[in-house]
C-alpha cells in the first residue's frame, strides 16, 4: 500500500497520474480490440479498411480523455498491427492519423455533453475536422511510405475513408457521446482539462 502510494506520488511529481494511465490503457484496449476485430472484414482498399468501427470511438477518447485519449489511440493501433503481424515502423503517418482523431475534437469540444444545437453542430464540425485531417496523413502514409499510385490512394482510396471514416464518426460518435458522456463525467473518467 505504502509503495504504491509512493509511486503515484513520483508520477504526479512529473505531471503523469494513475488517471492519466488508466485513460490511456482504457482508450488503447477499445480502440485497438475495435481495429483488430475490423480486419477480419473481407474487402479492403489496399491496407484500408472498408469498414472503419474504430473512427466512432477516436474522437470520444479524444474529448473525454484529452490528450491521454489520444495518445491511447496510437497506442492501440500498434498493438492491433503487430498481434496481426504488421510492422508499426511503415505507418509513421498512419499512426499520427490515428492521434489526430481524438486531438482535433478533444482541443475543440470540452463539454460533457450537448446544451444546444449550436453544440452538436460544433462537435460534428470537430470531429469532421479530425476525420478529413486524418484521412489525409493515411493516404500520404500510402503514397509517400508503402508507394502506392497517387492518383488510386486520392482519386479512391480516400474518397472512401470520408465514408468509412469521416461520415460513420459524424453520425455515430454524437449519438455515443450523448448516451454515454454523463456516465464518464459521473464515474470521474472524463477530464476537464485537455491535459488532463
Amino acid at each position: 500500500m505504502q509503495q504504491t502510494q509512493m509511486m503515484n506520488a513520483g508520477l504526479k511529481n512529473k505531471g503523469i497520474s494513475a488517471r492519466h494511465i488508466v485513460a490511456t490503457v482504457i482508450s488503447a484496449l477499445i480502440f485497438g480490440a475495435t481495429i483488430y476485430i475490423s480486419r477480419f472484414v473481407p474487402i479492403k482498399l489496399g491496407t484500408i479498411q472498408v469498414l472503419y468501427p474504430a473512427a466512432i470511438f477516436a474522437p470520444l477518447f479524444g474529448i473525454w480523455f484529452g490528450i491521454w485519449g489520444s495518445a491511447g489511440l496510437v497506442l492501440g493501433n500498434i498493438l492491433s498491427m503487430v498481434v496481426v503481424g504488421m510492422n508499426p515502423a511503415i505507418f509513421p503517418f498512419a499512426l499520427l492519423a490515428q492521434f489526430i482523431m481524438g486531438f482535433v475534437p478533444g482541443i475543440a469540444y470540452r463539454k460533457i455533453g450537448f446544451d444546444s444545437a449550436k453544440d452538436k453542430v460544433r462537435f460534428v464540425a470537430a470531429v469532421v475536422a479530425g476525420m478529413v485531417a486524418a484521412t489525409a496523413l493515411v493516404a500520404l502514409n500510402l503514397v509517400l511510405i508503402q508507394k502506392m499510385p497517387a492518383n488510386v490512394v486520392w482519386g479512391t482510396i480516400w474518397l472512401w475513408m470520408q465514408v468509412s471514416n469521416t461520415l460513420t464518426a459524424a453520425v455515430f460518435s454524437p449519438l455515443l457521446f450523448a448516451w454515454m458522456s454523463d456516465y464518464m463525467n459521473k464515474s470521474g473518467l472524463f477530464f476537464k482539462r485537455f491535459l488532463g
